[in-house]
């Protein structure tokens, strides 16, 4: 089987790819697009794309399985996306203080209008996706992780501490991480 996550950046999608592709024991292959990775004939995989590359691309990979995952709360989205961007780091935790986010007050702002809009193309404009999904229904609430499993037919799933909100990227140091 062949799964597709389109998701907004800074929504969580890396986590969310890498669960899968651990329960399921699939490759796994984040942004190919932008990583210039090709899969072509790969299979089983699980892949992320970034909505910029989906817009970039003639069309993704024939896939068997569309997610599309986006954050509701544009405002956070915005502030992790600028400050991934600033250091350029995607991945590693992070801590962010008061004072980082009043001097990128205006930049977080005006990101946001562009963020609002890839949440809309992936919540409505793209008609492969069947399962759309949140951050906050899979960080948050956890009501959108039985949604997911459902979806991809997931049993017995072993690796749900690896949604775990205590191990979200930022700030992760300043949690206390119980993984039992």
């Amino acid at each position: 089987m062949k799964i597709g996550i389109i998701a907004v950046g800074r929504s969580g999608g890396y986590n969310l790819g890498s669960w899968i592709s651990n329960e399921l024991g699939y490759e796994y292959i984040h942004e190919p697009v932008f990583n210039n990775i090709d899969v072509k004939g790969k299979t089983p995989i699980v892949i992320k794309y970034h909505i910029l590359e989906w817009n970039k691309t003639p069309k993704p990979y024939q896939m068997d399985k569309w997610i599309g995952l986006i954050r509701e709360d544009i405002r956070e989205t915005a502030i992790s996306n600028i400050r991934a961007e600033q250091k350029r780091e995607w991945h590693n935790p992070y801590k962010l203080t008061t004072d980082w986010i009043k001097e990128n007050e205006e930049r977080i702002k005006n990101r946001m209008p562009v963020l609002r809009e890839f949440n809309e193309m992936v919540s409505k404009g793209i008609p492969e996706i069947e399962l759309n999904i949140t951050y906050e229904g899979i960080y948050n609430s956890g009501k959108d992780i039985g949604k997911v499993i459902e979806y991809l037919g997931i049993e017995n799933p072993k690796y749900l501490h690896m949604l775990n909100p205590q191990l979200r990227l930022r700030n992760r140091y300043l949690n206390k991480i119980n993984l039992i």
